[in-house]
């Protein structure tokens, strides 16, 4: 997924160029990278999930003003990657996925982990109202659809099962919902905005495993 990301800000930084050239078109191009962390919620009693769980978006839009107002209207295509830290050792029991709590002994002995998170990467579809005064003032209010590429979860220190040290990369990881859908809010001045995006939907299908609803707020900086 790195080098995926890679591809996309390379292709809208070529993108702005471009669009620079033609002189028309830079003033209705934005590219833009939101750095954000998620807040989960509704999470199983027993699943604690870490405060700080970075993320990132990296997007462009193509803008359409509105005749003689200071309002236009912005769809785009981008990239969100959410990185979800928990206690929760995810498995699968008759097709349901489950998450249990990491175990803090073993046969009597203390055991810890120093990495345990579920990583998911989403193509977005952003499209955005957006106001922006003569002296910098910005607000926007959206939607946001997404199709989720790819998950894995990667775990780091002693096994729950053995209690010896080892690392963990799972992908295949079921019923996880395939698409994400939700209002998006911006505010700030010239470049720099708070961002905030409220998923309507689960990470997981809710009737085959737990509800959890990620909550991403953050800064967005949109230089162009």
């Amino acid at each position: 997924m790195k080098k995926i990301c890679t591809l996309i800000t390379a292709f809208l930084l070529v993108t702005t160029l471009q669009a620079q050239k033609s002189g028309s078109i830079i003033s209705k191009i934005t590219m833009g990278v939101d750095i954000f962390n998620d807040f989960v919620q509704d999470s199983p009693s027993d699943i604690n999930f870490r405060t700080i769980n970075p993320g990132v978006n990296v997007y462009g839009m193509y803008n359409y003003p509105v005749p003689k107002s200071n309002i236009s209207l912005a769809i785009g295509l981008g990239l969100g990657m959410h990185n979800l830290h928990s206690n929760g050792i995810l498995s699968e029991s008759s097709g349901i996925s489950i998450l249990t709590p990491y175990p803090d002994y073993l046969n009597q002995k203390n055991i810890n982990y120093k990495k345990n998170k579920l990583q998911l990467t989403y193509l977005d579809i952003p499209a955005e109202i957006r106001y922006k005064s003569e002296g910098g003032f910005r607000l926007a209010l959206g939607i946001k659809a997404g199709y989720l590429l790819g998950a894995h979860t990667k775990f780091k220190g002693d096994d729950p099962a053995t209690g010896i040290g080892t690392k963990i990369k799972q992908s295949k990881i079921a019923n996880l919902e395939q698409w994400r859908f939700g209002p998006t809010f911006q505010i700030g001045y010239k470049y720099i905005n708070f961002t905030a995006f409220y998923s309507l939907t689960t990470v997981f299908d809710k009737t085959k495993a737990p509800d959890i609803y990620p909550i991403s707020l953050g800064i967005a900086l949109r230089p162009f």
